[in-house]
């Protein structure tokens, strides 16, 4: 063979830059992703500032708000201070728990006292119908200072139960029912409830005698009518058996009127019944003698 052959040259592949770029894009969305995040964070902190802010200028007219309502009863010493801890976490605020505590001192120096006083106040006047002594709102008051009442149905309860109010009032449902029945009861002269009561009753609602009626029935049965008078007062077991001996009287006296309307009508039936066997017998005797005669005249 000859000399000379085939030659192949071999081109180097161009360089591949692909990855480069997307580094290069990673470094680029990286960079525009931080400062977006970035961004974002400080719209956020300058929101929330803003709305602290808004928070802060506007905090001291509600916690007046909470102050009046706590003030005027309308909410308790708790619910004021979730109020105000509410409003600290809503707007962001810190020192909220300072102004509840200046609240609670304010609180307990000027709006529990004047509440528990008028609680007092009240409280005796709708239960008892008077005004508390010196010594009796002292009381109340150091009663509730060291937690024996601790609320004011705890008070109420306490006067339901007083020995005055039961002295001056109905001591049970029963005495409720025999107050509207046969009256309140009567007072000694200190002002307590003797257990009695005067029931009034009218005569004219038993039956009247007729003139001699009276002196009969007692001759003929033994028995003499009481006077009831127009009232009585005794307990009420007394005034119910009193009341039953009227019923027993005026059943009575009904009794004895009827049974003698029945001898009265027993009377006169015999008496009819008497007349009517005379003039048969005297028909009868009338009928022999004219029977003899007219056999006399015809013999």
């Amino acid at each position: 063979m000859g000399g000379g052959g085939t030659r192949v040259e071999y081109k180097a592949p161009k360089p591949d830059n692909s990855f480069a770029k997307f580094l290069e894009y990673q470094i680029k969305k990286e960079a525009a992703d931080t400062k977006r995040a970035e961004d974002e964070k400080k719209a956020e902190a300058a929101a929330a500032e803003a709305k602290r802010q808004a928070g802060v200028q506007g905090f001291g007219a509600y916690k007046s708000n909470v102050y009046n309502q706590l003030q005027k009863g309308l909410i308790s010493f708790g619910e004021a201070e979730q109020k105000l801890s509410d409003y600290g976490t809503k707007y962001g605020m810190v020192g909220t728990d300072k102004a509840a505590a200046n609240l609670g001192n304010r609180y307990l120096e000027k709006i529990l006292p004047g509440q528990r006083n008028t609680a007092i106040l009240s409280a005796y006047e709708e239960i008892l119908g008077r005004a508390p002594t010196k010594e009796e709102l002292a009381k109340s008051t150091e009663r509730y200072a060291q937690g024996y009442y601790s609320n004011n149905n705890d008070l109420r309860d306490a006067l339901y139960k007083s020995t005055e109010y039961q002295d001056k009032y109905n001591q049970s449902y029963l005495d409720n029912y025999y107050d509207t029945k046969f009256g309140k009861q009567t007072v000694d002269k200190k002002g307590k409830k003797t257990g009695k009561r005067t029931f009034k009753f009218s005569s004219n609602l038993l039956p009247a005698f007729k003139e001699g009626a009276a002196a009969d029935l007692v001759n003929r049965t033994g028995i003499k009518m009481p006077d009831f008078g127009e009232s009585f007062t005794g307990t009420s077991g007394e005034i119910e058996e009193q009341l039953q001996n009227i019923r027993d009287s005026r059943q009575f006296l009904y009794s004895a009127g009827l049974t003698n309307l029945q001898g009265e009508i027993d009377k006169e039936t015999q008496k009819l019944k008497n007349e009517g066997q005379k003039e048969i017998a005297k028909i009868g005797r009338d009928s022999s003698i004219y029977s003899s005669l007219v056999s006399g005249f015809w013999s």
